[in-house]
């Protein structure tokens, strides 16, 4: 499932790609942009940012910042990163919760884009399963997390903090 919400971000990248390039193009030497460029390039940046999202949690590729190296270690790192795991999935479904009454509120107001009329509630309904299929892929790195309890967990490099 993390490999085809990639696919379907570097699919988006590269119409994003494709867009700019005709956009310029057609801006600089034919003095005709793209009508409503401008709405495809932000709708096109949410979709590769909301479609990366899933695969970050499933892949475990989040930023770590590793100040205190030994809060990682043994029972004790387990147990903080459980903690942060529970938190993340709690935040993140109210975050998907908060996405998902936007686009009822847009849906019910017949919200649309103002240059090509795309109705709002398409691209926060997509967002907003995103953000749901991400909660759901924490909660799996979350239980993942329980069923080795005490493993050494692996730094930002990938490799494995030694057992002190």
């Amino acid at each position: 499932m993390a490999d085809l919400c990639l696919i379907v971000a570097c699919i988006i990248l590269l119409w994003l790609v494709g867009l700019t390039c005709v956009d310029v193009i057609g801006r600089y030497f034919f003095r005709s942009p793209v009508v409503g460029a401008t709405e495809l390039v932000q709708i096109s940046m949410a979709g590769t940012i909301f479609f990366t999202l899933p695969a970050m949690f499933l892949r475990d590729d989040q930023v770590v910042v590793d100040l205190f190296s030994f809060v990682r270690q043994g029972w004790f790192g387990w147990i903080v990163s459980l903690i942060f795991s529970l938190v993340t999935v709690v935040a993140v479904f109210i975050v998907a919760d908060r996405v998902f009454d936007y686009a009822v509120r847009a849906w019910e107001d017949g919200d649309k884009t103002i240059y090509l009329h795309i109705p709002r509630y398409l691209i926060v309904s997509l967002i907003t399963a995103m953000i749901y299929l991400s909660a759901v892929f924490a909660g799996f790195r979350g239980l993942r997390m329980m069923l080795r309890p005490g493993c050494v967990l692996p730094d930002e490099t990938g490799h494995r903090i030694p057992r002190e």
